[in-house]
């Protein structure tokens, strides 16, 4: 079941439009230039709790130190200051993918923690994650005791949360800010108790699926297992119980999936014809007949994936290759292990039947080995530029697709999965100390 509550949000007591210039968008994706320009708009920016240093790529100890610092030296100067009551915080996202427009609608609140798919209607993953961040994040967490980004979960709305929400959400915001320029970010501090708990039951059934933080959702199993050693008490009474979560219904109009593109090194490709050769015996090989420009080849693409699993490749920028895979695929031996649902995802065919067996990067080594954007003209440029051998470019995973992998407690692969936009930081914390 989903156990739900309502916390003292920490947070910054700066308005519109002075709030754009200390917020931030997760830690994971923020470029090296960004972490400087971050920096530099503002010396109350958020950048300085979430990354130490922006001057590096690696985390020293005295990154999490400094970030603890300013988290408690912002707070004594009531630079953040923590709301009065227990409050849900709805949070609505307006912006633009392609030239349609959308909506998407949420709420923050605590989520107690439990094992990922231990009882029914727990808290289910689709992603294999990474050793470097969870560490950096069990750091960070450990120095500051809070939670400074929300996780981002999906649950089947059966118990009609968006009706409340929409009730919500037409009335005026009492956070508005436009983070980055092009997308709305707005928030409605809900302290009604009656309301409060009509949205804990209405969502209590429900099973949560990890859209967005596996990470540091298993930081958070971590840290609080890192904290039990000291902090007695009953199960589910002690803020290090919960975690920081936003809830979205996977029913709601504006939840957008984009696909994440794999850039792979130079070192790793010394032939494109050999490559090509080879992936030929997974499927049939088409030829986009023209230059990569604009959208039409990603619907080519898109096209092609609906009647047999597609992804695409390209080695210069320039000429883009896709690969259908054959339905004999999901009789291969290196196929094994996984349902019937995830034999026909692209994502998981990539890496079960070529990269691994291709470039021997397994999902212990996806991280030192591949470069990853959900931006196929960035991916574009930075072939033409040569910084990379080659990308394989994929098709989003539909939502129905998350949910039937997760149901059955199996995972993608790493990065499976780009939810758009992301959850910006520096709108609400969460305390791990007390309630």
């Amino acid at each position: 079941m989903a156990n739900i509550i309502p916390f003292r949000g920490i947070r910054y007591q700066e308005t519109s439009p002075k709030l754009s210039r200390v917020l931030a968008p997760p830690y994971d994706v923020i470029s090296t230039q960004q972490k400087k320009q971050l920096k530099g708009s503002s010396p109350l920016n958020v950048i300085r709790l979430i990354i130490g240093n922006p001057s590096h790529e690696k985390h020293a100890a005295s990154d999490y130190k400094s970030a603890q610092k300013f988290f408690s030296d912002w707070r004594k100067r009531n630079i953040l200051r923590q709301d009065a009551g227990p409050l849900l915080y709805v949070y609505q996202q307006g912006f633009k993918v392609q030239g349609k427009t959308y909506q998407r609608t949420g709420f923050i609140a605590l989520s107690q923690l439990t094992p990922f798919g231990k009882k029914k209607g727990g808290i289910l993953a689709h992603e294999h994650t990474l050793s470097g961040p969870k560490a950096d994040r069990l750091k960070l967490m450990k120095a500051c005791h809070s939670n400074f980004s929300s996780i981002f979960s999906l649950y089947p709305d059966k118990g009609g949360v968006g009706k409340l929400l929409k009730k919500i959400t037409s009335k005026k915001a009492d956070i508005t800010v436009n983070y980055p320029s092009e997308i709305q970010n707005r928030v409605w501090k809900v302290s009604d108790p009656k309301v409060i708990r009509e949205v804990q039951r209405k969502i209590k059934n429900a099973t949560l699926f990890i859209a967005d933080g596996h990470h540091r959702y298993e930081t958070a199993l971590a840290y609080q297992a890192f904290r039990n050693k000291n902090d007695k008490g009953r199960m589910g009474t002690r803020a290090i119980d919960y975690v920081m979560m936003m809830f979205v219904a996977m029913e709601d109009p504006g939840l957008v999936i984009l696909p994440t593109h794999r850039m792979l090194p130079q070192r790793l490709i010394t032939s494109p014809r050999l490559l090509l050769s080879r992936l030929s015996s997974l499927g049939e090989l088409h030829e986009y007949p023209k230059t990569i420009a604009g959208l039409a080849p990603w619907k080519w693409m898109e096209k092609l994936g609906k009647k047999e699993p597609a992804i695409g490749l390209s080695f210069d920028g320039k000429k883009l290759y896709a690969l259908q895979f054959a339905k004999s695929v999901v009789h291969s031996p290196l196929l094994s292990d996984v349902s019937d649902p995830q034999k026909k995802l692209d994502v998981t065919l990539l890496h079960r039947l070529i990269l691994e067996p291709f470039f021997g990067i397994t999902k212990e080594k996806v991280e030192h080995e591949i470069s990853f954007t959900s931006k196929a003209d960035e991916a574009v440029k930075r072939l033409k530029k040569r910084e990379f051998a080659a990308t394989f470019f994929l098709n989003p995973t539909r939502i129905e697709q998350l949910r039937e992998i997760a149901m059955k407690q199996e995972r993608m692969p790493q990065k499976s999965t780009y939810f758009f936009p992301k959850l910006v930081t520096g709108l609400v914390f969460n305390n791990l100390d007390s309630f």
